[in-house]
């Protein structure tokens, strides 16, 4: 597991220790708004943080983008950019958190389901990181292609910011409640445009505004006096490609140039005021 994930699910382990111990003292007592999930329709508010992390396919040699192939001219006018390197990696650094605010709009379908929309939005970054392939450089035929010398690494690091907005619309499905708690599940999907794109230097990727998003999540409903408070965990798995290799002679995508594909997630965990 990385460290995305370790400190997201530890988040959410303290989460809801600190949720379950309040509540279960108050098990043994009448249960608080027994009646609010009786309601057809009931709305709320959610803060939450956000990691933002991007998913690679790399070329083995940024010429064989087909954009290189069918414009001979722009390979010759970029190589001054490249410097004789064509091959590189590209990676995302470790989470840098970020913020994420909206409401909440709950449909009650049937007992156990409800429909959920809620937009918001979200604010945080990526630390890109570009490394040319220094295995490419330094493999020699003559030792069986085991890695054979050194060379000087070249690297370069880009902050991306991003400033979504989310539009997630799913289903969730409660568990039975059990004294002041109850789990559920959700499964949905998500539209987001991201409004920060412009800003992300145009010498080295060129982004869609737009992205759609696979979603899963977990949490605890904790009921109070007054309101409903709930923690939940939620993943959201980028399925569109969103790396445009247009052709721009005056601001060409230098290092986008060298990957098939880019998709985005974004690990969220969100407080629901309800």
């Amino acid at each position: 597991m990385g460290n995305k994930g370790k400190i997201f699910w530890a988040a959410f382990l303290l989460l809801l220790g600190g949720v379950a111990r309040p509540a279960s003292a108050q098990i043994i007592k009448d249960e608080n708004l027994s009646r609010f999930d009786d309601r057809p329709l009931h709305f709320g508010f959610y803060l939450g943080i956000n990691s933002m992390d991007y998913r690679f396919s790399h070329y083995d040699n940024v010429y064989q983008n087909p954009v290189f192939v069918q414009n001979p001219t722009l390979s010759q006018d970029i190589e001054k950019y490249y410097n004789g390197v064509h091959s590189y990696r590209v990676e995302c650094y470790p989470p840098k958190l970020g913020f994420t605010v909206g409401g909440v709009i709950n449909l009650r379908v049937e007992k156990n389901i409800d429909l959920r929309f809620t937009p918001g939005m979200s604010l945080g970054n990526r630390l890109i990181k570009f490394t040319d392939n220094i295995d490419q450089q330094i493999k020699d035929p003559a030792v069986g292609g085991r890695l054979y010398g050194t060379t000087t690494t070249y690297e370069k690091y880009l902050t991306t910011p991003s400033a979504y907005i989310d539009v997630p619309l799913g289903l969730r499905y409660k568990g039975n409640r059990f004294g002041n708690l109850r789990p559920y599940i959700y499964g949905g999907g998500a539209f987001r445009r991201d409004l920060e794109n412009k800003r992300i230097s145009e010498s080295a990727f060129h982004l869609s505004k737009n992205g759609y998003y696979a979603e899963a999540a977990l949490g605890i409903d904790s009921y109070f006096p007054y309101f409903r408070f709930t923690g939940e965990f939620k993943f959201s798995y980028g399925l569109n490609n969103i790396i445009n290799h247009d052709v721009d002679l005056t601001n060409a995508p230098v290092y986008g140039y060298i990957l098939k594909d880019l998709h985005s997630n974004v690990f969220t965990l969100i407080f629901f005021f309800e």
